[in-house]
């Protein structure tokens, strides 16, 4: 399992303050649910490609990534249409209908669901987590939230070890999970409470780590690296706000129209 996908880099992307770069995504989301043409979205997602290609994002990463949502993507093609019948009338099975306008909205939809995808995953390919956490908390989420996140995101992995050690040493003893889908389940029963109570031992350390630490005292909390925002920063906050701008005033008048 992975939990963590930033790939280091030097790039203006990886450079970009963390607090922009989710303003990016926000925008990049709202444009993807606003462009209703196919050829539009295909290119936007195209876009998206290069603009993550030309910050140095491996395309064995993008490779990855589309692999995580290729069988969403087919459910999308497949299964879609026949919830938005509309337009000429290509297969008729009793109530269900094939048509030209549930299959042009299936790709539509495809396409969308892959340009936010990349997105997403441009934001976490390029920013590191513990930045992404601090972004959070300047942007307003209490210190402790941030702080429970920065946690979570740092103990998953080690939870993920503990469980391959502890298979690993029930399988040595001569462990095995074999029959169907609930049997299987009931073999890991032992695993499980094992996970469990190494999870809870750790969570005992942690806490009394962080009260040695003074963390529950309150008052006012410094940074070792604080985030600041740079010229290119700003430019690229004037970008997305026009952008922004754009794309609201163009919804907002084919909404009038409409």
């Amino acid at each position: 399992m992975t939990f963590d996908l930033y790939i280091p880099g030097t790039s203006w992307l990886h450079r970009l303050d963390p607090r922009i770069k989710l303003l990016g995504m926000t925008v990049g989301g709202i444009a993807a649910f606003t462009l209703s043409n196919i050829p539009l979205q295909f290119l936007y997602l195209l876009s998206i490609l290069l603009l993550l290609s030309g910050a140095r994002v491996p395309w064995r990463a993008l490779y990855w990534l589309w692999q995580q949502c290729v069988v969403l993507v087919i459910f999308i093609l497949v299964l879609q249409p026949f919830f938005s019948p509309t337009g000429r009338v290509l297969l008729a099975i009793g109530p269900i209908q094939l048509t030209v306008g549930g299959l042009s909205y299936s790709a539509l939809l495809a396409l969308r669901t892959l340009s936010i995808a990349f997105v997403v995953g441009g934001l976490l390919f390029t920013t590191d987590q513990r930045a992404l956490v601090r972004a959070f908390v300047r942007l307003g989420l209490p210190y402790t939230w941030g702080l429970t996140i920065s946690l979570t995101l740092r103990f998953l992995p080690t939870i993920q070890h503990l469980f391959v050690a502890i298979r690993e040493a029930q399988a040595a003893r001569g462990w095995v999970a074999e029959g169907n889908f609930f049997r299987r389940i009931r073999d890991y029963v032992p695993v499980l409470v094992a996970v469990v109570i190494g999870t809870l031992r750790m969570s005992d350390h942690l806490t009394l780590a962080l009260a040695a630490r003074g963390v529950s005292r309150g008052g006012a909390r410094t940074t070792w690296h604080d985030l600041q925002m740079c010229r290119a920063d700003w430019i690229v906050l004037g970008i997305l706000g026009i952008i922004l701008v754009a794309l609201l005033t163009f919804h907002l008048s084919r909404f009038v129209l409409y």
